[in-house]
């Protein structure tokens, strides 16, 4: 059985990972202006990061009456245009979210399972490297209520 994507994979040029073009991606997404997509890529680029390399690149367009300009044009991670997709607003983002809710359910029901050790050591690498986020973000949330509750402090002793 062959699947029919809306959008392709081209191999990277550091790492031979398949990427996914930002604009294809968004063609892929229903974007009235596939360059709307590099916004929401920016803003998040942490989090993109957070799954590996943020690949870019400079590309010349060619704008209105000839002239020529540099754009950052995003090649990402399937990883990451999963999060994009998620992130996208579109019906077709939310559709394919969906299915990956549907696929990620079905692989914490044992449903699938990984096809060879090393996939099962990637699986297991996804689920540390959430866990230290997790943890990181507690502890980010903790200092911020030390913080809070300080201030509150220094607020009480100054009105007594």
């Amino acid at each position: 059985m062959t699947t029919s994507h809306a959008f392709e994979a081209s191999p990277s040029l550091v790492l031979r990972e398949p990427t996914v073009q930002d604009l294809a991606l968004a063609n892929a997404l229903g974007y009235e202006r596939p360059t709307t997509i590099r916004k929401l890529i920016k803003r998040h680029a942490a989090s993109l990061e957070a799954m590996g390399s943020l690949r870019h690149r400079g590309a010349m367009i060619v704008a209105g009456k000839g002239a020529q300009r540099l754009v950052t044009e995003y090649h990402l991670t399937n990883a990451q245009a999963a999060f994009i997709i998620a992130k996208a607003g579109t019906k077709r983002g939310d559709s394919l979210a969906i299915a990956i809710a549907e696929i990620f359910a079905m692989v914490l029901d044992t449903k699938l399972v990984p096809a060879n050790g090393a996939a099962l050591a990637e699986l297991e690498a996804i689920s540390g490297r959430e866990l230290e986020r997790r943890l990181a973000i507690q502890e980010e949330e903790r200092e911020a209520r030390s913080d809070a509750f300080r201030l509150l402090g220094r607020g009480r002793a100054r009105r007594r």
